[in-house]
């Protein structure tokens, strides 16, 4: 079955329109900057973008964040992974009722309290994917596609502090149906992610308080 690839020029203004709007909050302490961004001179009052999150994942602290109370009924958490060398927001994996949508109006990630990480500690290259066509025509863009293994833990947003990490495989094997390159004769390096429901499995405990 042949695969899409498309120009990857695309790709980074989204990325980069996501890190200016990022940016306007968090490293302008004026803008409202939350000290995972490194705005030491934030107030209670900053607003907060899902980047501000991003390193609590390293062991930063979101001060402005809801404190986790373990007897709480309700938590709202982040879920971020690895993307190349750095996290990237994967919130939109989680259940809807988990997390939080950042908003225009109002500060609506003030109340996340938990952030959950999945960070990529080895990988092991299973196959070479290639058949992906630009506009209907073939390529020789080829995929080293890659199964995974991931350190998963959950922390308390306003702190950083660890509650819980365990280690995971993420071992699918089917080529990406749709990717990325710069030009039509490229090769790229492509990991397999946790599955849905494996982070969910998790993260359940401390976000229901159920098992």
């Amino acid at each position: 079955m042949a695969r899409t690839s498309s120009a990857v020029f695309a790709f980074p203004v989204a990325v980069l329109a996501l890190a200016a709007l990022a940016s306007c909050g968090g490293n302008d302490d004026s803008a409202g900057g939350g000290d995972a961004a490194g705005g030491a001179g934030a107030t209670q009052a900053s607003v907060l973008f899902p980047d501000n999150f991003k390193g609590v994942c390293s062991g930063a602290t979101v001060s402005n964040a809801t404190a986790y109370d373990p007897a709480g009924a309700a938590h709202k958490a982040l879920y971020f992974r690895t993307y190349e060398e750095d996290f990237t927001d994967s919130s939109s994996s989680l259940p809807g009722d988990w997390t939080v949508q950042w908003s225009q109006t109002g500060n609506a990630l003030a109340a996340i309290d938990l952030v959950a990480c999945a960070k990529r500690t080895a990988e092991q290259q299973v196959k070479v994917c290639d058949g992906y066509q630009t506009d209907g025509k073939p390529t020789q863009n080829k995929v080293n596609w890659h199964t995974a293994t991931y350190e998963l833990s959950v922390r308390e947003a306003k702190t950083g502090k660890v509650l819980a990490t365990t280690t995971l495989e993420a071992t699918d094997t089917d080529c990406p149906m749709f990717q990325s390159f710069d030009g039509t004769s490229d090769t790229v390096e492509g990991y397999a992610d946790l599955s849905d429901t494996a982070v969910n499995e998790f993260l359940r405990p401390h976000i229901t308080g159920s098992q």
